[in-house]
């Protein structure tokens, strides 16, 4: 038995470009297959923070509400949810003619503090809700589907961590 016959196929079943193009393809879809698919150790970190959000307008407060669900990447956050709302009269400071400064209660703005619960999904050691990164001291964009507000984290808790290997495409 000749190893190439007389048309040129090997072992007289395969045209040996046709053998070569077969190898790259499977080659590419392997290689394409075993890149896209990549096991990730992932931090799962329920968490809770509280913000602040200064000088509210008062017809605005009707649509934060708790128990709403918080929004992010046009679709809604899983296990991100408003837990408290807090809503207080905002304090502000004012000269005086006399160029005394006194704390004075503004008679139409409110500071509003709201506490959200939700679960962290990180493969790295930053905390986020949703996409936003979350730290004390840092600007928090509250999105429910009815308000966004734009305010100060003023706490960030950890409630419970656990970590969870999650094959990503």
């Amino acid at each position: 038995m000749k190893i190439v016959d007389e048309k040129g196929r090997l072992f007289g079943l395969v045209n040996p470009l046709d053998l070569i193009i077969l190898l790259a393809v499977i080659a590419l879809v392997v290689g394409l297959g075993t890149k896209t698919k990549t096991m990730v150790s992932t931090t799962v970190t329920e968490v809770e923070l509280t913000a602040l959000f200064r000088k509210v307008e008062p017809s605005l407060l009707e649509n934060l509400n708790t128990e709403d669900r918080l929004v992010g990447a046009g679709g809604f956050i899983e296990d991100a949810r408003i837990v408290a709302v807090d809503v207080r009269p905002h304090i502000d400071t004012i000269n005086t003619a006399t160029g005394e400064r006194v704390i004075v209660e503004d008679p139409r703005f409110k500071d509003v503090r709201v506490t959200v619960r939700g679960v962290s999904r990180s493969a790295t050691a930053d905390l986020r809700v949703g996409l936003q990164e979350i730290k004390a001291g840092r600007e928090y964009w509250l999105k429910t589907q009815f308000i966004q507000l734009l305010g100060i984290t003023e706490t960030v808790r950890v409630l419970d961590s656990r970590e969870e290997i999650i094959e990503e495409s």
